[in-house]
């Protein structure tokens, strides 16, 4: 709390002639499932934040009053400030036994919340994790409190007991449901998704899956390869992590190895990045919007064209393109070496670059960081957030569990 807070809050405490600090203790029962938790909740009214009287006034019925909104910065008619699905009172309060301001959570700016538990000898390293962190903290997001970027909290938790670690989650939501009543702790259901880095699902080699776009779980399943490096996992965790909040392998569409698509959740960079300002490997989401593109008129020299507000300074940022698994010479806003024979061919030429057999005109593609969606498919938020809850979207999946793909497969000779 700044200084200006506190002596808005003492003034204000000293008026009321109350004395303390903190909130209320709430009940101590634990509940065993996140509709229980939150049914209870909203059952219940939330304790009343210090400087807060029953009666006094609360715009948007989020629990806090208006004066204490006016205290911290918080939108006094809006109980989700930030627009991150979790209210302002969870992050400046907690909710329940869950203090998600020691956890870092900023009621101005966007929190994401990943519990990430792992089968033995998987454990994440925080040097793979960093990178990940990093991307959301580089987004070219806005936030309320005029800073930039997202704040990605990926909490490595607990290793799952040998005795729980089927090497095949097969199936895998079922499989997958077991270990989650067993390690995930109810009460961070509407907060956190919910990671398990594990060996293989379903009998295949695939590095991981999203279970539906937007969604509240997601699986990372390199664990068969021993060689994979951190720049592989860190690839494949926000590439998963993508679908859970909203994107799919064309960005709005499912048209993957879309060329004109520049974003890890295009599966020519989930395990390489880009080259972005000269660094290399740099994971991140799409952050230009490209101009549709057509398979059957390429033009090395004119590369792609930029959909405003995207500029072509912004693509001349982008290099160590890809395509047909080769990384190729130029940068997107010119002279991009397509077919990768090391020449910039002046006549234009047809390539399928998603090897369907079928010269295919890509739709444009879109800024990702501007598109998330943050309600977990209707599972992440939580009863602070009020009349909020009424304004999901019309269908809670772009993508339902059932219809997901499995993600990139590695080559099954890298299995140890």
């Amino acid at each position: 709390m700044s200084p200006l807070q506190k002596n808005l809050l003492s003034s204000f405490l000293m008026f009321l002639g109350v004395s303390g600090c903190g909130v209320a203790d709430v009940r101590e029962e634990e509940t065993t499932t996140t509709a229980r938790e939150m049914a209870s909740a909203e059952a219940a009214p939330l304790p009343l934040p210090v400087g807060c009287l029953p009666s006094s006034p609360d715009a948007d019925k989020d629990g806090i009053c208006d004066f204490i909104e006016m205290v911290w910065g918080t939108n006094p008619n809006s109980s989700d400030t930030d627009g991150d699905r979790l209210s302002d009172y969870a992050e400046l309060f907690g909710f329940g036994r869950l203090d998600l301001a020691a956890l870092g959570a900023n009621a101005l700016k966007k929190d994401i919340f990943v519990e990430v538990d792992y089968y033995p000898g998987l454990r994440p390293a925080q040097a793979a994790l960093n990178r990940v962190i990093s991307a959301f903290a580089n987004a070219p997001v806005s936030n309320p409190d005029g800073s930039t970027g997202v704040s990605l909290h990926l909490v490595v938790d607990q290793q799952i007991a040998a005795a729980d670690a089927d090497p095949d989650l097969n199936p895998v939501w079922k499989d997958f449901d077991k270990l989650k009543s067993k390690y995930f702790a109810a009460s961070r259901g509407p907060f956190f998704h919910y990671m398990v880095i594990a060996n293989h699902y379903n009998g295949d080699y695939s590095s991981g899956i999203s279970r539906g776009i937007p969604a509240h779980d997601l699986v990372v399943t390199l664990g068969y390869a021993g060689d994979s490096t951190a720049l592989e996992l860190a690839g494949t965790i926000m590439h998963e992590l993508g679908h859970n909040i909203g994107l799919r392998h064309g960005g709005t569409d499912n048209a993957n190895y879309k060329p004109n698509y520049l974003s890890i959740m295009n599966y020519e960079y989930q395990f390489y990045g880009f080259t972005i300002g000269g660094v290399a490997n740099v994971l991140d989401y799409s952050r230009v919007r490209v101009a549709s593109f057509n398979e059957a008129t390429i033009n090395e020299v004119a590369a792609f064209a930029p959909v405003a507000p995207a500029r072509e300074a912004d693509l001349a940022r982008i290099s160590g393109l890809r395509f047909n698994e080769v990384q190729v010479i130029g940068n997107a806003s010119t002279n991009i070496d397509f077919n990768g024979d090391e020449d910039i061919s002046t006549a234009s030429y047809s390539r399928d670059f998603n090897r369907n057999g079928v010269a295919d005109v890509f739709p444009a593609s879109q800024n990702d960081w501007t598109a998330l969606l943050y309600d977990g498919g209707g599972q992440i938020g939580d009863p602070a957030l009020g009349f909020l809850q009424s304004l999901n979207r019309e269908e809670l999946f772009l993508v339902a569990p059932d219809e997901m793909e499995p993600c990139l497969t590695v080559d099954p000779s890298r299995a140890r």
